[in-house]
């Protein structure tokens, strides 16, 4: 009985994963508006019952989407941050990979979704920022907390954020897109022209070089 249980909930979490899968395609290719849970059942030759059963909701399928993009980017970011103290060498690393996964088509793809029908849904634009940038708040400004008070950590996190949406808007805008070196370049800049603050009382403080 236990087996056949597990069979059951295997099956349900495959069928699952196949409708974010061709969720996904149709959110990234077509946009939020475009896509029906109807089309979808189609595509898959499944019951809407199906696919009701799985998802209460166009835009629960889609915060589904946004979780499993959102958890390979977080993936390469965590890697990197997770559990270390604050060093200007494992900042430029992190600033490095986030760029990339920025870059990403997947990322790009999702980005200009939710510009050009944030406004139109906001449920998809608040979505977004809860399960993306908003998380990736929270590390970056979990890693800083290592060494500065939590004001300058916040003040660090904006600052680094901004300065990296910002290049990545710049290079989407660029006919010919910036090489990996000129990345290199950028975050390296970056890095060398902030003030840095004086570490909070206590805190462990690591070479910065």
């Amino acid at each position: 009985m236990e087996e056949n249980l597990g069979k059951r909930e295997l099956n349900r979490l495959r069928k699952r994963a196949t409708i974010v899968s061709a969720a996904r395609e149709s959110f990234l290719q077509q946009g939020y508006a475009a896509t029906s849970m109807s089309a979808i059942a189609d595509e898959l030759r499944c019951s809407k019952a199906t696919m009701w059963s799985h998802f209460a909701s166009k835009e629960e399928l889609f915060i589904a989407v946004v979780d499993e993009l959102v958890a390979e980017f977080s993936r390469d970011i965590d890697e990197v941050l997770t559990s270390q103290t604050f060093s200007a060498t494992t900042l430029r690393r992190a600033a490095l990979r986030f760029l990339n996964c920025l870059m990403r088509e997947p990322s790009i793809m999702l980005f200009r979704l939710v510009l050009s029908e944030g406004e139109r849904f906001p449920e998809i634009a608040d979505a977004f920022y809860q399960r993306g940038p908003a998380r990736v708040r929270k590390g970056i400004r979990t890693f800083f907390a290592t060494r500065f008070t939590e004001a300058d950590s916040e003040t660090l996190t904006r600052v680094i954020i901004s300065a990296l949406t910002g290049y990545r808007s710049d290079m989407l805008l660029r006919p010919v897109r910036p090489s990996e070196v000129d990345r290199e370049i950028f975050v390296d800049e970056l890095v060398a022209m902030i003030d840095w603050p004086d570490p909070r009382p206590g805190a462990s403080v690591t070479p910065t070089t």
